[in-house]
């Protein structure tokens, strides 16, 4: 278990600081590296399950003018 160095005005020493900031840089750069991972795992996945699900149609279809009129009388 580290313990922090203190002056006599209870400020944190310098080095015992520096150690701290170490620390946490290197924890920080492991959790933004993880989180990376899981956002580009989410985009494959997303993107995968679009293709399999949703493929494209093959033809632009447009409606006649007799399509608009039965939908609009609906």
């Amino acid at each position: 278990m580290p313990t922090d160095k203190f002056d006599a005005y209870g400020e944190v020493l310098p080095e015992a600081a520096r150690d701290q900031r170490e620390a946490s840089q290197s924890t920080s750069a492991v959790l933004s590296r993880i989180g990376q991972y899981v956002f580009w795992l989410l985009v494959i996945l997303i993107v995968s399950a679009r293709v399999i699900y949703y493929p494209a149609s093959t033809a632009f279809e447009v409606g006649s003018a007799t399509d608009v009129k039965h939908a609009i009388a609906r």
